[in-house]
C-alpha cells in the first residue's frame, strides 16, 4: 500500500471526466456508460475511456479499464504504472471503484501496477490479486 500522489489525483480526475461525460450518453434511451478509467504508462502518457454496458446482454459489457487498456496496448504499451476507475451517475452519486475481478485478471497482462481504489491509497494489483502462481 502507498499513499495517493499529486499525480495520481490528476488520474483520478481524468477518470473522473471520462465518466462525467459519458454518463449522459444514451444508446436507444438506456444509459450505457456510468464508470471512466484512466491510467498511466511507465513514461507518463495517460490514456482512458468509458465503460460501455449492453443493457441486454451483461457478458457482452466492457468494463472501463479494458477501454483503457485496449487504448494504451493498440499505441504499443504493453506495461502501465498506475490505473483508476471512477463510477458517475450524478453529482451525488460518484466514487472511485475498485476493479472487479474480471478487470484484476485482465490488467495482470500490463505487469504489477499501482491501482487506485479509494482516495487515499493505492495498492500493487498483486495486492488485490494474490493467488496468482506465475507473477
Amino acid at each position: 500500500m502507498k499513499k495517493i500522489t499529486q499525480k495520481d489525483m490528476e488520474l483520478i480526475e481524468e477518470a473522473k471526466k471520462v465518466a462525467k461525460k459519458f454518463c449522459s450518453v444514451k444508446w436507444k434511451e438506456e444509459q450505457i456508460s456510468t464508470v471512466g478509467a484512466a491510467l498511466r504508462t511507465k513514461d507518463g502518457k495517460i490514456y482512458s475511456g468509458p465503460n460501455i454496458f449492453h443493457p441486454e446482454s451483461g457478458p457482452s459489457s466492457i468494463c472501463a479499464e479494458y477501454t483503457a487498456l485496449a487504448k494504451a496496448y493498440s499505441e504499443g504499451y504493453k506495461e502501465i504504472d498506475t490505473i483508476v476507475a471512477y463510477g458517475y451517475r450524478s453529482e451525488k452519486e460518484q466514487k472511485i471503484m475498485a476493479p472487479c475481478g474480471k478487470c484484476r485478471a485482465f490488467i495482470r497482462l500490463f505487469g504489477n501496477p499501482w491501482v487506485i481504489i479509494n482516495a487515499k491509497e493505492k495498492f500493487r494489483l498483486k495486492e488485490i490479486l494474490p493467488f496468482c502462481d506465475n507473477w
